[in-house]
């Protein structure tokens, strides 16, 4: 795992990250909705609607990304960050490149308060043994959660 760099995602990074986000899109096959241009204004505008992290070799060769935003359950009061798309180039996979992007995700969390990090992924997807194995809590059928608590 030492060949990996994992740091928060900037302006120049948008269109490594936005390729990512169009190979994600396939492989669950779809195609993304959102066009480039506003992938980067709502990702480094005023205000940005969303916090990226990217994971990235040596040579600075992308290798996968994580993407989420805050969010506030009126019904709880706790503050919480979703983790809306984690991607790890498919031949890069079990090499730590997911692990330390949820790592980074998870101090980013804490970082600003968040009491958990949520996410969801379909049980038919094979993230969701990585998710288990990490040890998030299965709180329904396609819902993880890591408590962050102090």
């Amino acid at each position: 795992m030492s060949d990996i760099t994992v740091r928060r995602a900037e302006r120049i990074d948008a269109d490594a990250l936005f390729a990512m986000l169009q190979a994600l899109a396939r492989f669950h096959g779809r195609e993304p909705s959102i066009g480039r241009d506003a992938f980067i204004s709502h990702g480094w505008g005023e205000p940005a609607r969303f916090v990226a992290w990217i994971a990235e070799t040596p040579a600075g060769e992308p290798l996968g990304f994580a993407q989420g935003f805050g969010q506030y359950p009126t019904w709880s009061g706790d503050e919480v960050f979703y983790l809306a798309n984690l991607w790890v180039n498919p031949d890069r996979r079990t090499g730590g490149v997911g692990t330390a992007l949820m790592a980074a995700v998870e101090h980013h969390a804490r970082e600003t308060g968040r009491s958990r990090v949520e996410l969801l992924v379909d049980r038919s997807n094979p993230a969701f043994a990585f998710y288990r194995r990490l040890g998030l809590l299965e709180r329904n059928d396609e819902r993880f959660v890591r408590e962050i608590g102090d």
